[in-house]
């Protein structure tokens, strides 16, 4: 009966010692979830956010990182905004609220507008365009805020242009159908769906002019270039370098977003570089973001704290200052320590006198029997111990030495007191 029974306890202990392993288990393998909006599949900045994907992933088995196809930055910096994903690489000249902050420079985007040779209105400049249809990004990507910013910036109203907003894929097909006379896109120069596009048909790369003028009026613009030959060879396309306008792409974080997580990711780019090259050449570019100078996104304090992490401290940047305080400190202590020091030697001078006037009334005291000496004597005695309260009053002297003082004034007193009593009666005797 007792053996059934123990045989009962030791599976239901074996049972439980399987359900804790198995609940341990279960901790240890769960994982955090990052999710990374990517922008259109065929874009670099999917690219490059697969790659950050694929790498940290690698190297932090607890985080699971999702890359979400989107339509671009606009729709990027929404779902920042709203929560719903973590990261995401935009434009730097993107609108945004006060709750996203930058992590990384990623690479730079080039203004691109491509145009059809052999129109019977040539398309030489952005100024050209009045007149004629071009395919532009969708209204939900930073790149047809782009094109409206630059159309804008030359004077050409929506009435003027036939802008038709279409992904990229539809306007590389109405490109080479003919039914659009160019195409606009804000890409990494050598962008694969451009070359796509070019192929041997007989397009033309667009100069885009003025790019320090735009950059008075956002200055996330800089001078671009599209390179010789980035798109053909032979005959080379562009033809020579190309001047452009350039919009840096950065990875952008929610504000919110753990400031360990972000130091971790930020600490990736840089140190597993190698890892994110073999991914996409585009990680070559990665740089880091200067927060000491002016510019509309806020960097992360995650990411601030790894480009800051070999700063020097305070103490360091300032160590002459820094020694001047502490020798100041040293200097203006030891004056104390002496100053206090002194002090309290003149107090033990000032009670000692005190005690040795005492002694010496003492003595003079025990010396005599007259009355009046005596009172004499009486009355100085009560003047020191007056002296020595007005002392202790102004902390001339403390407790403990008054009251060490006052031990040595009582036995005076006392004495004092026997004297004038055997004074006294020495008279009554004599009369």
């Amino acid at each position: 009966m007792l053996a059934g029974r123990f045989k009962y306890v030791v599976v239901g202990l074996i049972w439980l010692a399987s359900l804790i392993g198995i609940m341990g288990w279960v901790v240890n393998i769960q994982q955090t979830h990052i999710t990374i909006a990517g922008g259109p599949r065929s874009s670099e900045s999917f690219e490059i956010a697969t790659a950050i994907a694929e790498v940290f992933s690698q190297q932090h088995s607890n985080y699971k990182v999702e890359v979400f196809e989107t339509s671009g930055s606009a729709e990027n910096v929404r779902l920042l905004e709203s929560g719903l994903i973590d990261l995401a690489p935009i434009q730097a000249d993107t609108a945004i609220a006060g709750n996203i902050d930058a992590v990384a420079s990623l690479y730079f985007d080039a203004y691109q507008l491509i145009a059809r040779d052999g129109l019977t209105t040539s398309i030489s400049s952005f100024a050209d365009l009045p007149g004629h249809r071009i395919a532009i990004p969708p209204t939900s990507s930073g790149q047809n805020a782009a094109f409206w910013f630059l159309a804008d910036h030359y004077g050409i109203t929506e009435q003027q242009v036939a802008a038709l907003p279409m992904s990229e894929a539809a306007a590389n097909f109405a490109m080479i159908q003919g039914q659009v006379d160019a195409v606009f896109r804000v890409r990494v120069p050598g962008n694969d769906a451009i070359r796509e596009l070019i192929g041997d048909h007989l397009l033309r790369l667009v100069p885009i002019e003025q790019s320090a003028a735009l950059s008075l009026k956002k200055p996330a613009i800089s001078p671009g270039m599209i390179p010789h030959g980035s798109y053909r060879g032979y005959p080379a396309l562009p033809a020579q370098d190309l001047p452009t306008a350039a919009m840096e792409r950065i990875l952008a974080a929610r504000a919110d977003l753990d400031q360990k997580l972000v130091y971790k990711l930020t600490q990736l780019l840089f140190e597993h570089r190698s890892d994110l090259v073999s991914e996409t050449h585009l990680a070559g570019m990665i740089r880091g973001i200067d927060h000491s100078t002016s510019r509309t996104i806020p960097v992360h304090q995650g990411a601030l704290s790894y480009y800051d992490r070999e700063k020097p401290s305070f103490v360091q940047q300032n160590t002459r200052l820094s020694s001047a305080i502490l020798s100041a400190i040293a200097i203006i202590t030891s004056a104390v320590f002496a100053l206090r020091s002194r002090w309290q030697l003149r107090r033990r001078i000032r009670v000692g006198e005190h005690n040795k006037k005492l002694m010496q009334l003492a003595e003079e005291v025990s010396n005599t029997t007259d009355t009046a000496t005596l009172t004499e004597y009486k009355t100085q005695l009560r003047t020191m111990l007056q002296d020595l309260v007005d002392d202790l009053d102004q902390d001339r002297v403390n407790q403990n030495e008054f009251e060490h003082f006052q031990f040595v004034w009582q036995s005076v007193d006392n004495l004092l007191r026997d004297q004038w009593l055997q004074a006294t009666a020495n008279k009554g005797e004599q009369r």
